[in-house]
């Protein structure tokens, strides 16, 4: 999760009226939760440790007092060679309980499925409780933790204003108010920008050196990779008033990021920086972002003609034994129109 993206749960007061903008995270022992700004929230649990038979359950709520809990499951086993057996066929118990069979597939470290409503329905009851959920094959028993569960869809009804209503999963109570209904994607028009290739500025070029002067003493202590290396400076075209410059910024043992500033067309004026600290790609009038923690993060800011905004901002919280997460769980989605064509973009929102 970026720094700048993300805000405990912890610090909402109950019964929300309304959805954070850039969404809300919060983790407690072997689950957490990321909710987004139209009300989604989505809860994962994990095994108890770092144990070679990972396990992960995915509660997935939209906002409303009518959505119903969706469940997904993830597994993956170190003992694997290369790939996971494909299909992965097993069933889903409680307690002793078989709740049926399950089918996963699609991923060749860590294949996932769909649970049923039912199945969904009991697990989502079951985890705030002692009660013992675990997959099996006729090889292999993966268990889930129910630690830190409670806590989490906890912060699932406060997020989504349910505490004390009917449809709360933690709390649940007789309380007659209203539940907030899902809040719409922003819409975030795209700017059409400029097919010309980018221009690249190196050291010993007219330009360079005023250049690299301006947007180092802009960015300041910041970007170490700006203040002692002479790196190459790409200039992206946004449109006849804008101009997108790109330079090293620093560089740390997992991650780096780049600089970005707007110009003026005779790139003697930083029009105004672009507040990205991670960002590390531009494409078509897009911006890229994140980086490697203790999972993995990535967000999208989109230039609208003045500014790029955050359209999208995801996370794969804790990695519990999967390579690079076992779900992406967003904080930020919205609608993008692609320019000129009225129509929502491929991709938009995620």
């Amino acid at each position: 999760m970026t720094r700048k993206s993300l805000t405990l749960l912890a610090a909402l007061p109950l019964a929300a009226l309304a959805f954070d903008d850039n969404g809300s995270y919060f983790e407690h022992k072997d689950w957490e939760i990321a909710c987004d700004n139209t009300g989604t929230c989505r809860a994962a649990g994990y095994q108890a440790g770092d144990e070679a038979q990972a396990i992960s359950l995915l509660l997935t709520r939209d906002a409303g007092a009518d959505a119903a809990v969706s469940g997904e499951i993830a597994v993956t086993d170190l003992n694997w060679d290369d790939k996971a057996p494909q299909p992965l066929k097993g069933s889903l118990y409680l307690n002793d309980k078989n709740l049926g069979e399950i089918t996963l597939s699609g991923d060749d470290v860590a294949p996932k499925a769909r649970l049923s409503p039912a199945q969904s329905e009991a697990v989502s009851k079951a985890v705030v409780g002692s009660d013992k959920i675990t997959f099996r094959t006729d090889k292999t028993t993966w268990t889930l933790s129910n630690e830190g569960a409670a806590a989490v869809l906890l912060k699932m009804d406060d997020y989504q204003g349910r505490v004390g209503t009917p449809s709360a999963l933690v709390k649940r109570g007789s309380d007659k108010k209203a539940v907030p209904a899902a809040a719409k994607k922003p819409v975030i028009h795209a700017a059409a920008v400029p097919d010309t290739p980018p221009r690249v500025l190196k050291t010993g070029d007219a330009e360079y050196s005023a250049l690299r002067r301006l947007l180092a003493e802009k960015a300041g202590d910041d970007c170490d990779r700006m203040s002692e290396g002479e790196n190459e400076i790409t200039l992206y075209p946004l449109d006849s008033s804008h101009t997108l410059a790109e330079t090293a910024c620093w560089l740390a043992a997992y991650n780096g990021a780049n600089y970005y500033a707007i110009l003026s067309p005779d790139l003697k004026t930083i029009a105004a920086t672009v507040d990205i600290e991670d960002g590390y790609d531009y494409s078509d009038g897009t911006i890229e972002s994140g980086g490697r923690g203790r999972g993995l993060s990535l967000a999208s800011h989109t230039w609208d003609g003045k500014r790029f905004v955050t359209t999208y901002s995801a996370g794969s919280g804790q990695c519990k034994g999967f390579p690079g997460g076992a779900w992406e769980l967003p904080t930020r989605v919205s609608t993008i129109i692609a320019p000129n064509s009225g129509k929502k973009s491929p991709g938009a929102g995620k």
